[in-house]
């Protein structure tokens, strides 16, 4: 069990604290996969209950070291194109580096062996499931690499770069326990990750080939990287029991006008929700093509009707046959950004749909 390793933080006592109720906690299990869908690893956790939490009292700040996707794809944007390497490090069991800030009492499981009897402890670090525990973790961590010499950045704090007068630029990209470290020479990548190992008890994933969800396919010879889901697609389509159906070949059509007429509503509307919040997560960060699609669906999240359903299963049939695109750098090309607009295309309120893109080195970013 994750985190059971470091159990011998817990502290006895026979009853919490007056001031404090405990909180309860349980046992999550979860299978983890690449972004091909393909099983990588059995998790199971004993986590708290965190919701059973006081606010102001037992918690302040909630957040979580997450980047902008942005900045994601500007780094392997970058990456492609001067053929930098990408390493990949996960921090096991990353919460539980971090102290507590606030006293904390919790209800053990059945299960957890202590060699005490009182079922209720003190918790001393930041444990999976309490509501600081991602800031916590998040503060411990930013420790390292400025103690590594790096800069954090002033546009998105979970981006740092460090420069070598020999050995170059690195950038390391922190998304809550991944680390990815990209820089101009492999041995600077290398003495980065020793520093991050020294630290935490860690896993070296080598070149990166998962970024959270993304397949991340590398080319070097022709400066080319891929970035897709499509083990997200397929599962998906599995979901929504798409996943032999007939593919399509435009999004949506261009005749297709969608309104809300009151009429033909779905009987389980947050099928829909679902879907239309599946695709959206999808068209954000490598599936741009879909973007207009998703953006219409979503004006109809309130009152579903069938036609809203089939419109969105229409785009479920275009992914069955573009499964494995994705966004593609490489190339010298500048910064470049576009925007557009129609005018009154609305058919219900009459407003107007904008929308810009940004892309470098031939890709969106």
């Amino acid at each position: 069990m994750a985190a059971h390793k470091k159990l011998g933080t817990l502290s006895a006592t026979k009853g919490s604290n007056k001031q404090h109720k405990s909180v309860k906690t349980r046992f999550v299990f979860d299978v983890k996969r690449d972004a091909e869908g393909q099983q990588t690893l059995y998790k199971a956790r004993m986590v708290a209950q965190g919701f059973n939490q006081v606010p102001g009292r037992a918690f302040e700040e909630t957040w979580a070291p997450v980047p902008n996707t942005a900045t994601s794809r500007t780094l392997f944007a970058v990456a492609a194109t001067n053929r930098w390497d990408v390493h990949h490090v996960d921090v096991k069991t990353a919460f539980l580096n971090a102290k507590k800030d606030k006293e904390m009492y919790i209800k053990l499981r059945e299960g957890v062996e202590s060699g005490e009897i009182a079922d209720v402890r003190r918790f001393n670090l930041a444990l999976y499931g309490t509501k600081q525990a991602g800031r916590l973790w998040g503060i411990k961590l930013n420790e390292v690499p400025e103690q590594m010499g790096a800069t954090r950045s002033t546009v998105d704090p979970c981006l740092y770069e460090w420069h070598h007068p020999l050995r170059g630029r690195v950038f390391i990209l922190v998304y809550v326990d991944d680390l990815f470290v990209a820089g101009e020479r492999f041995a600077k990548v290398e003495d980065i990750k020793s520093g991050v190992a020294a630290q935490f008890e860690m896993r070296d994933m080598g070149e990166v080939k998962d970024c959270i969800g993304m397949k991340v396919m590398r080319k070097t010879n022709t400066k080319k990287l891929t970035l897709s889901n499509t083990g997200h697609i397929m599962a998906l389509l599995q979901a929504f029991g798409m996943d032999t159906c007939t593919p399509n070949k435009p999004v949506m059509a261009s005749g297709v006008k969608l309104s809300k007429t009151g009429e033909n509503l779905l009987i389980d509307g947050n099928r829909y929700m679902e879907l239309v919040g599946s695709l959206f997560y999808l068209s954000t960060p490598t599936r741009p093509d879909i973007a207009f699609a998703v953006g219409v669906l979503s004006r109809f999240m309130s009152c579903p009707e069938q036609d809203h359903m089939r419109a969105a299963k229409g785009v479920l049939r275009y992914l069955r046959g573009t499964s494995r695109l994705g966004v593609i750098y490489g190339g010298n090309e500048a910064l470049q950004g576009y925007v557009d607009a129609d005018w009154a295309g609305d058919i219900d309120g009459r407003r107007s749909t904008t929308a810009f893109i940004f892309t470098l080195n031939g890709g969106p970013i």
